[in-house]
């Protein structure tokens, strides 16, 4: 059963739960309205009975007579005449005869019951009602003991309301003497329920039908972008990474949606782009040296052979050959961690003092360059120290390769600021061209390419150094160059812990 719902489709099956939902409500609210009437309708018939009953029953108690005194002996005229109270009412089956009679009428029928529940008084004779329905049992037991009861009764298929009333007699505080049934049909209570629920029943249907216009009318245009987005999704799949929903009308959750998938699509086709192109350098740059290694070797193997010059020459040349290519391979092993979003391994660090350490490092490719390290406020801030030890030879790496052996020199400042800490890198080297400094950062991207790879740099260390950098939460300032007079990079880091994107299992 399950199986064939999610068969339907999301158009038909929300239609089904808007109208089936609305089928529900519409018979629970006309339920409701239905009892309830007939509940009033009956409650307001019995207490119209019951007003009658005691507006009768209130005349049941004879007034008081006046009686001519017994003459006195000696007749006084100047006394006045006084009258005595005598209380002499009729006897209870007239009482309760004219009752009986007073509360018959064409639509309803009263008798007078004894204890026994044998009629005392009959006044069907003057109504067309003439079928008493059976008494529920203790019902006639409670209206004795003065309690007042009213039951629903079926007599010959039609329903019947039974209204019991004790009879004080002679007085209001004397005993019940009797009880008073009175009998009315339910006929027009019947009709005006009959009339009701058809026009319940009308109503319904009729919702119901304008709901299924509406619901599906209303879903065919909710579902309207979805179709687009399954057509594009369709030729995504084919290839074609440049197809877009485009709904910039829309600015429910359905354009959200289609907005959030445009965005998705157009990352991915940078990424794409971007890989194709990583894929394409990596391939070009791994080819030139596998080329001179392979150009070496075809050296080694036509040199005559007792040649130890030329042999030296050329296993020279392919050393730096191989060690050019193991750096391109260590570059493109650490962009591929840093790509899989690997959590570093943050912990507190003194920056400078880490600066410092890189540099001490370094001291074989410094030569007799001037480089310098200054610190300013507190320099303590998260990081992970073999990713930013990477990053500082990233950057003194390209500062080295870009100055003068001899009159080179290289600033950097550690500079401590409230909640982060700024790092800069200055040297007096060649420059950056302004049209390359925004590009600088791009893979496998030479400013100057013929010195770079003399330098066997592989094009990739300053975009390792931008994605350490924005790993730990950090920011890549623009570069500051000028022609002849060198050239400075700057980048912040956070003080605090940041936290990054969850790492992926390696």
């Amino acid at each position: 059963m399950l199986t064939r719902w999610n068969d339907l489709s999301l158009r038909l099956r929300l239609t089904l739960l808007y109208v089936g939902l609305l089928t529900i409500l519409l018979v629970t609210f006309g339920a409701f309205l239905y009892f309830d009437s007939r509940n009033f309708m009956i409650s307001t018939t019995a207490f119209r009975l019951q007003a009658l009953a005691f507006n009768s029953m209130g005349h049941l108690v004879p007034g008081e007579s006046l009686v001519p005194p017994p003459p006195r002996q000696i007749p006084d005229t100047r006394a006045p005449i006084t009258a005595t109270v005598e209380f002499s009412p009729p006897p209870f089956e007239i009482v309760a005869r004219n009752l009986a009679r007073d509360l018959t009428w064409q639509d309803y029928t009263t008798v007078i019951l004894d204890q026994k529940g044998a009629i005392i008084a009959d006044g069907r004779e003057y109504s067309g009602q003439t079928i008493l329905p059976a008494l529920a049992p203790g019902l006639l037991a409670r209206t004795w003991a003065g309690e007042m009861a009213t039951s629903i009764t079926t007599v010959a298929g039609q329903e019947m309301l039974v209204v019991l009333m004790p009879i004080h007699y002679p007085r209001r505080e004397s005993p019940v003497v009797g009880v008073i049934q009175m009998t009315n049909p339910l006929d027009f209570v019947d009709q005006v329920l009959g009339r009701q629920r058809g026009l319940i029943l009308f109503g319904v249907l009729v919702t119901l039908f304008i709901g299924t216009i509406v619901g599906l009318w209303l879903t065919q245009t909710a579902l309207t972008p979805l179709r687009v987005m399954i057509a594009v999704c369709r030729r995504i799949a084919g290839g074609d990474l440049s197809q877009r929903v485009n709904l910039p009308q829309r600015r429910d959750e359905t354009g959200q949606l289609a907005s959030a998938f445009d965005e998705m699509v157009a990352r991915l086709d940078d990424a794409f782009t971007t890989q194709r192109q990583f894929v394409a350098d990596a391939s070009h740059e791994l080819r030139t040296p596998l080329t001179a290694i392979s150009g070496s070797l075809e050296v080694l193997l036509l040199a005559p052979e007792g040649d130890p010059e030329t042999t030296r020459r050329v296993l020279h040349g392919m050393r730096r050959e191989v060690q050019r290519l193991t750096r391109l391979v260590a570059d493109l092993l650490t962009l591929t961690r840093l790509d899989a979003r690997r959590a570093p391994k943050m912990q507190m660090l003194d920056l400078a003092a880490l600066t410092r350490d890189v540099v001490e490092g370094m001291r074989s490719l410094i030569k007799n360059r001037q480089v310098v390290v200054e610190a300013e406020g507190a320099v303590e801030g998260f990081g992970d120290a073999d990713q930013l030890k990477q990053v500082f030879y990233n950057l003194l790496d390209n500062a080295i390769h870009s100055t003068d052996a001899e009159t080179g020199t290289i600033t950097v400042r550690v500079q401590g600021l409230d909640d982060a800490v700024r790092v800069a890198i200055a040297d007096n080297g060649a420059g950056i061209p302004e049209s390359a400094r925004a590009r600088v950062f791009e893979r496998f991207y030479r400013v100057d390419k013929a010195r770079t790879r003399a330098g066997g740099g592989s094009g990739l260390g300053l975009s390792i150094v931008r994605s350490i950098v924005e790993g730990h939460g950090g920011t890549i300032e623009p570069v500051e160059s000028d022609l002849g007079r060198g050239t400075t990079i700057r980048f912040v880091l956070p003080r605090k812990r940041v936290e990054t994107i969850t790492p992926r299992e390696a």
